[in-house]
This record gives C-alpha cells, sequence and structure tokens, in this order.
C-alpha cells in the first residue's frame, strides 16, 4: 500500500499559522459591549431582545460582543424602574455603558380620620415624651410603602443627586432599607427625587406617622398589644410588659423591605427594621403640639424626631407611640427613612 504523505515541519508550521490567522479579520469587526447597572441584577435588553442581567457582584458585568454599530440599550429593574441609552459600538474596541434603572417610591393612599396621639389609656411603659394624648385630625396624604431602599439611595448617588455613600455593615443593599443615612441626608435625597419626578415629596410629620402606624388600632402596636419577631425585626432577647414578644429571636441585622406583614394599611415595616426620619423638631412633651398633622417646626430643631424602633431595638421601642430622636448630621446603622407626599386636588 502507498504510503500517506507526511507534511513536512515547515508546512505544519505554516498550517497552523494560517489557522490562527483566519479568524481575525472577523473579530475585528466586533465590539465588546460591557455593561453595569445600579442595582446589579438588572434585566438588560438590547434593541427590544432580552440578553441577560447585569451581575450583582461590584466590578463584574455582563459582557456582549456585538457588530460595529448603534445599539438602544435598556435596564429594567422588578419594581418598574427603567433606564435606556443609546450606545455606539466600535469595531475591534470595548465600550462599558452604566445604567441606573429609576422608579419612584410605591405610595399608599392613607385615608383622613382622627386619632388619640401619644400613650394610650392603660398602655405600659409609656414615657412623659407621649405625653398628654391628644386628638389630632389628619388629612388624606400619601406614604411610601416601604421604607428607603438602597436601590433607591444608589440611584441618587449614581445620578449625583446625593453625596453621602452609606456603608451596608456587610449586610448587603439593594432591597434592604438604607442605612448609615442623616436627616440632612434624607433632604438631599428628597429634593433629587422631587427634581426627578416633578412631584413634592417629603419627610412624614410626627402626627401622620403615628397615625399610618395605629393603621385605626388603639393598642401599643398595629399587631395589638403584643408583637412578635415572625411580625417585625427587633432584639427578641427582651419582652414587653411580659406579653410574649420576647422570643429568643435577635437577626442582628436589617431585614429586605417587606420581609413582615405589612400593617392594617398595607405599610410595611412602621414597627422595626430601622428608625425612620421624622420631619418635626424635638419637643419633650405634646404640650402645644398641633392638632391638624401639620409638623411641629418649633423647639428644638437641630434635634429632629425618628420612630418605628429599629433591628437592634427591644420591643417597647417599637410601640406605635414612642419617640426618639438625633441630631440633624447622626447617621447609624439603625437609621433610615420612608417618604411621605401630600395629596393635591
Amino acid at each position: 500500500m502507498p504510503l500517506t504523505p507526511v507534511p513536512t515541519l515547515r508546512a505544519a508550521l505554516c498550517a497552523t499559522v494560517l489557522l490562527i490567522a483566519l479568524p481575525l479579520p472577523a473579530l475585528a469587526e466586533k465590539g465588546l459591549l460591557e455593561v453595569t447597572s445600579s442595582p446589579g441584577g438588572a434585566k438588560i435588553y438590547l434593541d427590544g431582545q432580552r440578553k441577560g442581567n447585569t451581575p450583582k457582584q461590584p466590578g463584574k458585568a455582563l459582557v456582549l460582543e456585538l457588530d460595529e454599530g448603534e445599539y438602544r440599550l435598556e435596564a429594567r429593574i422588578d419594581n418598574g424602574g427603567k433606564a435606556s441609552e443609546e450606545v455606539f459600538v466600535a469595531a475591534g474596541a470595548i465600550q462599558p455603558v452604566h445604567l441606573v434603572p429609576f422608579a419612584a417610591p410605591a405610595m399608599v393612599r392613607i385615608p383622613a380620620g382622627r386619632f388619640l396621639m401619644g400613650c394610650q389609656p392603660g398602655e405600659a411603659e409609656c414615657e412623659d415624651g407621649e405625653k398628654p394624648a391628644h386628638q389630632v385630625s389628619v388629612p388624606a396624604f400619601e406614604l411610601g410603602k416601604t421604607e428607603v431602599t438602597f436601590a433607591d439611595w444608589d440611584a441618587c448617588v449614581a445620578d449625583g443627586g446625593c453625596k453621602q455613600e452609606p456603608e451596608d455593615a456587610g449586610w448587603g443593599r439593594d432591597d434592604r432599607p438604607v442605612i448609615n443615612v442623616s436627616w440632612d441626608d434624607a433632604q438631599e435625597y428628597l429634593r433629587w427625587l422631587n427634581r426627578k419626578t416633578g412631584k413634592a415629596y417629603r419627610l412624614p410629620t410626627e402626627a401622620e406617622w403615628e397615625y399610618a402606624a395605629r393603621a385605626g388600632t388603639t393598642t401599643a402596636f398595629s399587631t395589638g398589644r403584643c408583637i412578635s419577631t415572625r411580625q417585625a425585626n427587633y432584639n427578641g432577647n427582651y419582652d414587653y410588659n411580659n406579653c410574649g414578644a420576647k422570643t429568643g429571636v435577635w437577626l442582628e441585622k436589617t431585614q429586605p423591605v417587606g420581609s413582615y406583614p405589612s400593617n392594617p394599611w398595607g405599610l410595611s415595616d412602621m414597627h422595626g427594621n430601622v428608625w425612620e426620619w421624622i420631619q418635626d423638631c424635638r419637643n419633650l412633651r405634646y404640650g402645644g403640639a398641633p392638632t391638624n398633622g401639620d409638623a411641629w417646626t418649633r423647639g428644638d430643631c437641630t434635634i429632629r424626631l425618628s420612630r418605628g424602633g429599629s433591628w437592634y431595638s427591644d420591643p417597647a421601642y417599637l410601640r406605635s407611640g414612642f419617640r426618639s430622636g438625633g441630631g440633624t448630621d447622626f447617621r447609624h446603622s439603625e437609621h433610615g427613612f420612608r417618604v411621605a407626599r401630600t395629596l393635591t386636588p
């Protein structure tokens, strides 16, 4: 039988070089698009076609290899937020794009009503600051369904509206409530949100907050005379009035907003998770307080109030009527906020 010719070493090397060289002209006609977003995990569409999700890990990107040309890139997140940009991808180049999907906070309409603000008859562990109890009439308004999240805040930072870049204590960002933000920081976020939406968001007044937290109840909590760690995020190593709030469960960090059942008016985390900044100035007792639902803007306005308790708090601090506060520049891992809005005719 005739033997099959064996190619020389020189011929083999030439063939190898040829095989390597052949794809290069095709690669030179393409470019790379590196897509990131705030928050991560956004769904990415290119000219209307789904291409995947941006990574949630910092420093990672969704990489698309594309022919040279112009494309419409869109990012979408679960709360309805969107961001889009027209991009040009050049052959042989890498084009980074960062998108910030934005959606205004989900709001709940709170009905007008009248309620007894402060220490309720027979309520245990009331403090002097909750007295005297007094009737307040509250006009209808809107209140954020949840606390403002890191995703909300990071969109403000990425858009240049917020200077403070708060640490998350290693607990995660995205749908966890933003922490380590002061009352002053919250005002900066609100100014940005109002520019972005053309609406008039603000912090809730103290009367509005307590009215919405009670949600028609007259007990210490909207859950009744007691609360449990199945209903709110707090330090379950402590009890309240021997009611059974001591469950031994303490998560020692925030939880994603909406992790616990909403109150009767559809609001999440009015008890626990993070203290929420309020518009009002500090007054040690209720004597002379507004009775029409307005913010109390007299008193010590270097101190602003906060409500609701936090992941760190004893259950007594989660009571609907409990009052706390801090300096306008105070930042802590227990403090966040939610937004409100006046209804317009």
